[in-house]
């Protein structure tokens, strides 16, 4: 009798849990043979179960797409190295006859992980590119939410402005109202990397080459192109109190963020500028908003120093971002480049002016590295040159617990107490570091230490101190001995302060006579 009747209890009546298996074998499936259970079921097997979950994504049944779209989403966040591929596949599939799980499921993903969707949609080629990004921007999804930082009292400073390569000293020129940002501003304007279409709708992506110009990296910057790179910045020019402030090129990244040339108007006075939207790490952003406004504040009360970047304007946002003066190529783009003794103290002294300056305003600069300081000529011993100019002020010691050390600092120009808390903290007396590391760097046309990690590491830690003269043998032997006592290991050993550095500097007979 009980095999008479499986599947029903004493009152005659269907199990809830038989009526669920009926319903599978009447659909033909069961846990195990359907992949979208399966997935649902255990979201780390989502890798083996892509192909059907696409396949049901791209089918007729609404509730199967459904399905497959929670699917794809629910494998994404159990296995990240999954998003990639499932952006991508997401993307091929958007087009104005998608069914709507498509979107969904990209801007659900956009809005959990914003920077790793950025970074996967900005792999794909143009065209797929601008489709992704018209409609994440439009749609609200993702990017436009992402990394918004509430506004706080006091979120960026008034900014200072010196036409790029204009005279040094003074209280450089005020050329901004005290106004407070406004408070109606929308966040939903900028993108993390954009969203964003050519004002009359067409294909931003297409070659242009009689309207077109190059960015920063010579690739062609068409106007097509320099109209979506501009929306994407549209929150930070509407926000800028500059006049006017046009977008010149693509983005490049940097050290702390993506970087693009534009120059700013005020009283129609052009200034170029480096326009930085800053990277915005994942934990506790509230603090690293703090640390990076107390930063920007800093640097730009030293700006007024000729060999200081000037920091233009700044915010916070609706992601932190800096208009700084452009000053051409860094020295660590001019890897291999020796100056004669001559100039590399001049080039040295310069620098150490700058630095010392800081200092006396009670800023530490905290990483020191040919990244940091910058040239606006061609040259770097054209006596007509513009003096370098030194940038970064303070933005390690936002970033360093959140980068790693390679990322804030040239490990080959890392002192001590950057690798190791038993050397100490990052103080002034790092800085007196970084500016020998720098002068060897000038002097010989190489790094003080190189090799692996571990052995730069192994070097910089060491009592061994580089010696400028092992590299070329006609360097004066001054400049070993500055160089040596400014990269000492034990920082009771170096230069107590940046303008003992650079007085005995100054003292080194650079003629070798």
């Amino acid at each position: 009798m009980a095999e008479d009747n499986h599947g029903a209890n004493r009152d005659g009546e269907t199990d809830d849990s038989d009526r669920d298996g009926m319903a599978t074998a009447e659909n033909g499936r069961d846990g195990d043979d359907d992949p979208i259970l399966a997935v649902l079921a255990a979201p780390e097997r989502g890798d083996e179960r892509m192909p059907q979950l696409l396949g049901a994504l791209d089918g007729d049944d609404r509730t199967e797409r459904l399905r497959a779209a929670l699917a794809l989403c629910l494998a994404v966040e159990a296995d990240p190295d999954l998003l990639d591929p499932v952006v991508r596949r997401l993307v091929d599939r958007l087009d104005d006859d998608s069914p709507v799980e498509v979107p969904h499921a990209l801007d659900y993903l956009a809005a959990r992980r914003p920077r790793a969707v950025d970074e996967a949609v900005t792999a794909l080629g143009d065209e797929r590119e601008l489709r992704a990004r018209e409609h994440l921007y439009q749609s609200g999804g993702g990017f436009a939410r992402s990394e918004y930082l509430s506004a706080s009292p006091g979120d960026r400073g008034v900014g200072r402005s010196r036409v790029a390569g204009g005279e040094g000293g003074g209280g450089g020129q005020r050329v901004y109202t005290d106004r407070s940002p406004g408070a109606d501003f929308d966040p939903s304007t900028l993108a993390e990397g954009g969203g964003e279409t050519d004002e009359s709708g067409g294909d931003t992506g297409e070659d242009d080459p009689d309207e077109g110009e190059s960015d920063d990296d010579g690739r062609a910057l068409t106007r097509g192109r320099l109209a979506l790179v501009t929306r994407r910045l549209s929150a930070v020019i509407d926000r800028s109190r500059f006049d006017d402030l046009t977008v010149r090129s693509d983005r490049t990244r940097g050290r702390f963020g993506d970087r693009y040339r534009a120059d700013g108007t005020v009283d129609d006075e052009v200034v170029p500028l480096s326009l930085t939207v800053f990277r915005v790490p994942d934990d506790d952003r509230a603090a690293f908003a703090g640390a990076l406004r107390d930063a920007l504040d800093a640097w730009a009360g030293v700006d007024d120093h000729g060999s200081v970047v000037s920091v233009h304007d700044w915010g916070l946002r609706p992601r932190p971002w800096a208009a700084l003066e452009h000053a051409g190529t860094t020295l660590a783009d001019r890897e291999g480049e020796a100056l004669d003794a001559r100039d590399a103290v001049a080039n040295a002294v310069e620098v150490a002016d700058a630095v010392a300056h800081a200092h006396q305003h009670g800023v530490v600069h905290g990483a020191v590295d040919p990244a940091t300081v910058s040239y606006p000529g061609d040259t770097l011993t054209d006596r007509e040159r513009q003096p370098p100019r030194v940038t970064d002020f303070g933005l390690a010691r936002v970033y360093a617990d959140h980068l790693g050390l390679a990322n804030v600092v040239d490990p080959r120009f890392a002192a001590p107490e950057h690798y190791s808390g038993r050397f100490g903290s990052v103080d002034h007396t790092t800085d007196v570091y970084g500016l020998g590391a720098l002068l060897y760097r000038l002097a010989t046309g190489e790094p003080p230490y190189g090799g692996t990690v571990e052995e730069v590491r192994a070097g910089v830690c060491s009592d061994r101190t580089p010696v400028p003269s092992e590299v070329d043998p006609e360097l004066p032997p001054g400049l070993d001995q500055v160089v040596r006592k400014a990269t000492a290991t034990g920082k009771l050993t170096r230069y107590e302060t940046v303008r003992q550095f650079r007085r005995e500097l100054r003292g080194v007979d650079a003629d070798g006579r």
